[in-house]
């Protein structure tokens, strides 16, 4: 099946610089992008609203506890009223750029470039701090294991969610193997690239990771990965965008974005995909 360009954006209502981070919310596509601007576009991808959200980029951005939040090369950790974009609290206590957000149903995680991930609770108070030691450039977490990357290995560790006498959180590095992000989980299955970048393979969240195989199709570096249900969603420098039954091992769907790359993904309600595009393009694409 195809994956057809059905909306886009226009000269006037790009964003400012390559669309680096996307959710999906309420009706509402949120991009953010290199200079620090967030705009919020409707599903016909009409602005909405706009606000400057980081100083420069920004870097990621999630729905945490109802709220928006959003990171970037300033360090901060943003969190927003959904609705109404009010600036409701500023979370500080990383000391680099913060690469990655990710939201569970109790806690936030935030990732930055000096190897620590930091762990919020739902009001927004820090409770936990993991070094990593290497840089974060993303997460992924089911219960209490963390899956961390950065460019060329994947670390596993176990959580305890608590502190050492050294002020730490207390955390058991269990494995690691090789790999690069982006990843995420999608059900038990992480979902990540090789290190050349154009392969998705997959294990099992268990103990040992066994391999469950990988996801062959893209020609360049993969760059965006989304999820829903039992689909992932990817997208790179290949201009292209795919879908993929992960249990099944198939692809789905692919679609050209015709002449940029991708660089974040978003899935509508209504299974709609979003690809954020270097220069600030923003393109919707529809199977049929």
């Amino acid at each position: 099946m195809s994956l057809n360009i059905v909306a886009s954006v226009t000269e006037e209502t790009k964003q400012s610089g390559d669309v680096v981070a996307m959710v999906y919310h309420n009706g509402k596509l949120f991009t953010g992008a290199e200079g620090g601007k967030l705009i919020i576009y409707n599903a016909d991808l009409t602005i909405h609203q706009e606000i400057q959200a980081q100083y420069n980029t920004v870097n990621s951005m999630c729905i945490f506890n109802g709220d928006l939040v959003t990171t970037g090369n300033d360090g901060l950790v943003k969190i927003w009223d959904v609705n109404t974009l009010e600036l409701k609290k500023t979370l500080t206590g990383h000391d680099n750029e913060v690469r990655k957000l990710l939201p569970t149903p109790d806690r936030l995680y935030s990732g930055d470039m000096s190897g620590k991930v930091k762990i919020w609770g739902t009001d927004g108070a820090g409770q936990f701090t993991l070094n990593c030691v290497e840089e974060v450039w993303d997460i992924a977490v089911a219960g209490s294991i963390c899956f961390t990357v950065r460019d060329k290995d994947i670390t596993c560790s176990e959580v305890m969610f608590r502190e050492t006498s050294a002020g730490d959180t207390k955390f058991v590095i269990l494995t690691s193997f090789e790999g690069r992000p982006p990843l995420m989980l999608v059900g038990n299955t992480l979902c990540f690239c090789d290190r050349p970048g154009m392969v998705i393979k997959l294990k099992a969240n268990e103990k040992g990771q066994p391999d469950l195989g990988q996801l062959e199709g893209h020609t360049k570096i993969i760059t965006a990965m989304a999820s829903r249900g039992n689909y992932l969603y990817s997208g790179g420098y290949d201009n292209s965008v795919r879908i993929w039954d992960v249990p099944a091992k198939k692809l789905v769907a692919t679609g050209t974005t015709v002449s940029n790359a991708v660089q974040s993904l978003a899935v509508g309600d209504d299974g709609s995909v979003f690809a954020g595009l270097v220069g600030g393009y923003i393109v919707k694409m529809k199977q049929q």
